[in-house]
């Protein structure tokens, strides 16, 4: 695992600070714009120690590098000319020989993946299609994503691990996740807007209508010590939904989602909330005795009336999370039917109610729960 260098978030603070500042009152800019006013992304190093003897810098020859890799290979991209480049990768690896495809932090505008055993490592991905990853026993790690022109990330996966990365000023999610035992861990989303995209529909799954840190579904997730913030309203007309929020999962006719631990992650300056999880059927398919959601020991500073809102989503255990943000009315939200709760040993900072339940969604079990000025 590489070190990130100290300098890329202060970098990255600063150009969002500035770019929330240009923001207040004049709309949503351009997605060029947006690009124009923030840093460059520092380069991340993923080559091996000495560098790779046959690196590729050429467009054509890089993606035909690609396009022949066998298992245990690693193909090495470099150089200033790939900058226009959207890199596929077709070509699989095996169970403990994957296919390596590593740069020192040459730009490229996206890297899209259907294979299976592939690393992506050390690339900046720029203004494009963002990082998108489809197969099993994928790893996508230490990378930069720079303004996707949909999801940042976007991984459809089993046994697969998404670390390290930072996604910086997506036009959508940050991060997306559909599958089988996959870890999303010690990432940083930030800078998401909502900016539609022709032709794209409404509220699609994988649309870009919503501007959240990280979406997720499915089993076997592990979604722990990531950094979601500065997330603003910015290009949603007043009073219209869908909203930004941390961490967010809905019920489909996809598989259901369980088995899923939140964990350590910190939310911060997000414009609504931290975690939501919403159901009009109520997520079926949950084994008997087994949570859908685990969020425990998470820290959140959002901007909506709750932190946690659980509608027509049942089967959650929150526990021991410390909720703040200036406009809460209440910590946690239980409605629709958002049944079998677990709320426990969580702080709420201010003088509002931990939790609200209503009928539908009551008994709650609600324990050593908190306020602190």
């Amino acid at each position: 695992m590489l070190t990130r260098p100290q300098d890329w978030r202060v970098l990255l603070l600063v150009g969002v600070l500035l770019g929330v500042a240009a923001l207040a009152g004049c709309g949503s800019p351009s997605p060029d714009e947006r690009m124009e006013n923030a840093p460059p992304p520092p380069a991340r190093n993923a080559l091996p120690p000495g560098g790779c003897p046959n690196a590729v810098s050429d467009p054509d020859q890089a993606q035909r590098a690609l396009n022949g890799a066998r298992p245990g290979d690693t193909v090495c991209l470099t150089g200033p000319g790939l900058l226009s480049v959207s890199l596929k990768v077709i070509r699989s690896g095996l169970p403990g020989v994957p296919v390596r495809i590593l740069s020192d932090g040459a730009e490229v505008r996206g890297v899209d993946v259907r294979a299976d055993y592939v690393e992506v490592a050390g690339f900046t991905m720029r203004e494009g299609g963002g990082l998108n990853l489809r197969g099993t026993g994928l790893d996508a790690h230490d990378n930069n994503v720079w303004g996707a022109r949909r999801n940042g990330i976007s991984c459809t996966c089993v046994d697969s691990r998404v670390e390290g990365n930072e996604v910086y000023g997506t036009e959508g999610t940050g991060i997306r996740v559909e599958g089988e035992r996959v870890s999303v861990r010690r990432n940083t989303v930030s800078g998401s807007l909502r900016a539609e995209a022709p032709g794209r529909e409404q509220g699609a799954a994988d649309g870009s209508d919503d501007a959240d840190g990280v979406r997720f579904f499915g089993s076997g997730l592990r979604i722990s010590e990531n950094v979601v913030r500065d997330i603003s309203m910015a290009g949603y007309p007043p009073g219209e939904g869908p909203h930004p929020d941390c961490f967010q999962t809905f019920d489909t006719d996809s598989p259901p989602t369980f088995d899923v631990e939140i964990s350590g992650n910190r939310c911060e300056r997000v414009a609504e909330q931290c975690l939501i999880g919403t159901g009009k059927k109520g997520n079926p398919g949950v084994p008997a005795g087994m949570r859908s959601i685990t969020f425990v020991a998470n820290y959140c500073d959002v901007g909506g009336a709750q932190a946690i809102s659980l509608a027509g989503y049942p089967h959650v255990e929150l526990r021991g999370n410390t909720l703040a943000g200036p406009k809460l009315y209440r910590g946690i939200a239980l409605t629709k039917g958002a049944s079998d709760a677990v709320v426990a040993d969580n702080v709420l900072k201010g003088d509002r109610p931990v939790l609200e339940a209503d009928p539908d969604s009551a008994p709650a079990r609600n324990d050593n729960n908190r306020t602190e000025r």
